[in-house]
């Protein structure tokens, strides 16, 4: 459930959090970094702790990774963090693998400016090579994670700025989704956007989740991806968005 305060903005400035990208662009941290000329962060609630840019254990005002430390009072992580960085744009990623403490929080906040592509986390999955039926369970819970933070997103509590796409959309059209969330999270950068990063290997990942559909796990947040891709299509996806509420 949303939690009270949090409606009026406090965090210090504005930041982004992008959801799915990383699991489909090679190198995407780096990338958005030097588009974006702001400061771009892992996963900072992945479960083994928090990915800094740089990857260092510790951060800006002895912010540290430690897992146990960072979810003892994740929002009051996430606002130090943001509060630290003030004078540069914090950008992270974010995902249903990652611990969910701020997944209300960030809904809530006006400064945040999210993109998300649902269904991205099949991605490391089908990458895994592992057998389909030892994947469904994960894939499963996955998807619920996911599931409950696009309520979050789409709650009449939100205040943040999204957008969101399926992987089916994103996958149609990723440079025109990759502009978009750069002009968000970075307006008024100087110069045309640079060429967007090469995607991670697909072929096959249609299969992959018909699989996952004949053993009776549907992964309906991926959109409509055939096992057998049709040809490209040149229109390009129009995103979700979902506009903050008065």
């Amino acid at each position: 459930m949303p939690r009270e305060g949090w409606e009026n903005g406090v965090s210090a400035a504005p930041y982004g959090v992008l959801e799915g990208f990383a699991e489909l662009h090679e190198d995407f941290a780096a990338w958005f970094a030097r588009a974006s000329g702001a400061v771009v962060h892992g996963h900072l609630f992945a479960p083994e702790g928090a990915e800094f840019a740089g990857a260092g254990p510790v951060w800006r005002g002895a912010l540290s990774a430690a897992p146990a430390l960072r979810d003892h009072d994740a929002r009051r992580f996430l606002t130090n963090l943001i509060w630290n960085g003030r004078g540069e744009r914090q950008v992270f990623q974010f995902g249903p693998r990652d611990s969910q403490h701020v997944s209300w929080d960030i809904a809530k906040d006006p400064n945040a400016r999210i993109g998300v592509i649902t269904g991205a986390w099949a991605v490391p999955l089908f990458a895994s090579g592992l057998p389909v039926a030892r994947l469904r369970d994960r894939a499963a819970e996955l998807q619920k994670i996911e599931a409950d933070h696009l309520a979050a997103l789409r709650s009449p509590h939100a205040k943040a700025r999204v957008h969101i796409w399926t992987l089916a959309e994103f996958l149609e059209a990723p440079a025109a989704a990759l502009a978009l969330m750069l002009s968000d999270i970075a307006p008024g950068r100087d110069g045309p956007a640079p060429a967007p990063p090469p995607l991670v290997p697909l072929d096959g990942f249609g299969r992959f989740l018909q699989d996952m559909r004949n053993l009776g796990m549907h992964p309906y947040l991926t959109g409509d991806i055939p096992a057998t891709p049709p040809a490209q299509r040149p229109s390009a996806p129009r995103p979700y968005l979902v506009r903050p509420h008065a």
